[in-house]
């Protein structure tokens, strides 16, 4: 037999049950034991309905695989409590959106699965409800195009509700023909969509909702490739997108890299994608990755995330995914430090070990370079509203930094009304994007304002212009360098006339970071420097501040301006996670340290020094020695560690004298032993 997803492994799957697959097999008994004798609500619960699709096809695959009439009884138990509901949601886009869309997806596999195993009036009135359920998604969509999630080609609400609706018309369309007007629909949707997502893998609306995303993309892939239309895994998005969630991971990879709307740090691993991701591109990466996830955290993923369904009820994915054959290989050989360029994100990272340090920097135009371009094209040509993104924060030119698992530079992670302030990055008398004023009268307390922000309609991008764009101004990895320059002037109000907002961050590969931050306007303002933390920093000397966070550490040694205001504050983020559950608030405290410019200027450069370090080991973080250094024209540092001292100087001129030379560079940076033998050295030039 031919089955959705299954295809026509079903034979091969059975005869490895106990074998190849035996891991995989136990996940899905187990998680169908789970759901025996769980009292289901007569009506939609109000929460998320999701994990009723995704119950029945757990169980319809155990009893496709077992032959076991218990799992089919249990199975019939939850689809037609589903059934049996008089709509599918819950508060919000009742039918027509997300919640709907899971129990498609699950239930469409449930009724192909299970079709020929259900009596006619069984079968009938699943088919009934798949076909009311269908119209309804399909028809919303086809009567808001340009303004709602059918025509968002960047947002996980396109991806998800499409390929949910796709999977029901494939269960269906033998049984009732109109389905095809989906399946045509959908296929040129998905054409759309895979060619237009960036070539780098990226996600702009971060790794989360790459999780809760990524498998209703495999899925959509792989039922059009079965149908004969375009084989979407042939894309770049798709081949790339696993290196950007693992380069998104803490290096302890059980948490991730929290840029956008990541609810927590435990909220993005699938199991499941990473087996397909291996098994359609012989990755052992991705079979590493998922190995791991499965052996080591998957109880925790499922317990501490804040994504519903969460991680558990992909079991039957996991079972039709896994390929025993393709051989698990560790990171240890890929590059430690990557530039993703559509969204303008840099990793740099110390190692490949659990104990290493990252840091992720990001800078682009809002949603990333590709949709920043294409939407405008196709909403120009279109009179449509292509660009849905709420999920993407004001944090360019921000950066994460973790060292020994340790968060030390955190982002705040979830957050609806988006503001430079609550990232670790430049404001300009207290703001940070063209957008920002949006907030000034109003806030998301407003029901109708939240329901208009969910739908993408209010939110701090909706009037940015189409010129207000950042970038990653240079990327440079070689000679045992790594820095990144990101470039976001314009991506200020007009009025503050900004001509330059860039922010340097140097690895010498010495163990600390060197940031430059180069402001010039042709007004006088009040420049801000923010780094968030779990931890307030204590004020070790006025040159020095240190957040400590278990068995990590980070010294702060402000260098530039010389003259400078000082601030420790507490920064408070509260917001709800979803309308369907108002009260399911999130709360997140950021301790902040604050430097400022003592008076007004137009031109302004922070030059900062940071160091992570571990307290507890048999060797801990030996401490730098940082020494300010200042002339007429340029000024920087020294910094001595363990083994090197390094000079950096910063000409914002572009000419500086080092050593009897004339050094034409905005910065320059030398590497010498304690004995004074050059190591090595690098420079940088501005643009023009």
């Amino acid at each position: 037999m031919n089955y959705l997803l299954i295809n026509e492994q079903l034979d091969t799957l059975k005869a490895e049950l106990g074998t190849c697959r035996k891991n995989q097999f136990t996940r899905l008994i187990e998680q169908c034991r789970l759901y025996e004798n769980e009292p289901l609500s007569v009506t939609p619960p109000a929460t998320s309905v999701t994990y009723m699709g995704m119950a029945s096809a757990n169980l319809s695959l155990a009893y496709l695989l077992t032959e076991q009439p218990h799992y089919l009884e249990e199975a019939k138990r939850w689809i037609f409590t589903a059934v049996g509901y008089d709509v599918w949601g819950y508060g919000f886009l009742v039918d027509v959106d997300l919640s709907a869309s899971w129990l498609l997806f699950g239930l469409g596999l449930s009724y192909d699965w299970l079709k020929d195993h259900l009596s006619d009036d069984e079968r009938q009135q699943f088919l009934e409800k798949l076909i009311l359920q269908g119209n309804k998604i399909f028809d919303y969509g086809q009567e808001n195009l340009g303004h709602c999630w059918s025509t968002n080609f960047w947002q996980n609400h396109n991806w998800i509700n499409y390929a949910g609706l796709l999977t029901t018309a494939y269960a269906i369309v033998d049984d009732y023909p109109p389905a095809q007007v989906w399946i045509d629909e959908i296929k040129t949707n998905f054409d759309t969509v895979f060619k237009y997502m960036p070539e780098d893998g990226s996600n702009y609306e971060g790794t989360g909702y790459w999780r809760f995303a990524i498998n209703f993309f495999l899925v959509a892939a792989d039922l059009i490739r079965k149908d004969g239309g375009n084989n979407h895994f042939e894309t770049d998005f798709l081949k790339n997108t696993f290196y950007y969630r693992l380069y998104q991971s803490n290096p302890n990879w059980e948490e991730n890299v929290n840029f956008a709307d990541v609810h927590d740090k435990r909220s993005s691993h699938s199991i499941g994608a990473y087996y397909k991701i291996a098994r359609e591109y012989n990755n052992g990466h991705a079979q590493w990755l998922g190995e791991l996830v499965r052996e080591k955290f998957l109880f925790r993923e499922a317990y501490q995330s804040k994504i519903f369904p969460g991680i558990l009820p992909e079991a039957f994915l996991e079972m039709i995914w896994y390929q025993p054959k393709v051989k698990p290989i560790a990171p240890d050989a890929l590059p430690l430090s990557v530039c993703f360029p559509d969204l303008g994100l840099v990793v740099m990272r110390s190692s490949w070990e659990i104990d290493a340090t990252h840091l992720s920097f990001k800078c682009s135009p809002p949603g990333g370079h590709k949709q920043w371009a294409l939407s405008w094209q196709v909403d120009e040509q279109n009179q449509w509203h292509t660009r849905s993104l709420t999920h993407y924060h004001v944090d360019f030119n921000s950066f994460i930094l973790i060292h020994n698992g340790t968060y030390l530079a955190i982002d705040e992670g979830y957050n609806r009304t988006s503001k430079a302030e609550i990232h670790n990055m430049i404001t300009v008398d207290g703001t940070g994007c063209v957008g920002e004023k949006i907030w000034d009268n109003a806030d998301l307390s407003d029901p109708e304002l939240f329901d208009l922000n969910c739908k993408g309609i209010f939110n701090v991008w909706k009037d940015v212009p189409r010129e207000a764009t950042a970038q990653i101004e240079t990327f440079y990895n070689q000679d045992d360098y790594t820095y990144a320059v990101g470039e976001s002037s314009k991506m200020y109000y007009p009025e503050m006339q900004l001509s330059r907002n860039a922010r340097h961050i140097i690895n010498s590969q010495c163990g600390y970071f060197i940031l430059l931050d180069e402001l010039a306007s042709a007004l006088e303002h009040t420049y801000t420097w923010r780094i968030h933390s779990e931890k307030f920093a204590d004020n070790i000397n006025p040159n020095q501040f240190e957040i400590v966070n278990g068995n990590g550490a980070l010294s702060v040694f402000p260098i530039a301006p010389q003259s400078r205001k000082v601030r420790i504050e507490e920064t408070l983020v509260e917001e709800v996670m979803t309308p369907q559950r108002p009260d399911d608030i999130r709360r997140i405290s950021l301790k902040t340290l604050l430097i400022e410019n003592a008076e007004p200027a137009k031109n302004m450069a922070f030059l900062t020094v940071m160091q992570p370090k571990t307290l507890f080991s048999d060797a801990p973080t030996p401490p730098i020695s940082v020494t300010p250094l200042h002339s007429d024209h340029w000024q920087g540092v020294e910094i001595t560690s363990q083994n090197y001292v390094e000079t950096f100087l910063y000409a914002p001129k572009g000419n500086m004298q080092y050593e009897g030379v004339t050094v034409h560079a905005t910065w320059l940076s030398v590497v010498k032993d304690k004995a004074g033998k050059l190591i090595k050295t690098t420079q940088y030039t501005q643009p023009e």
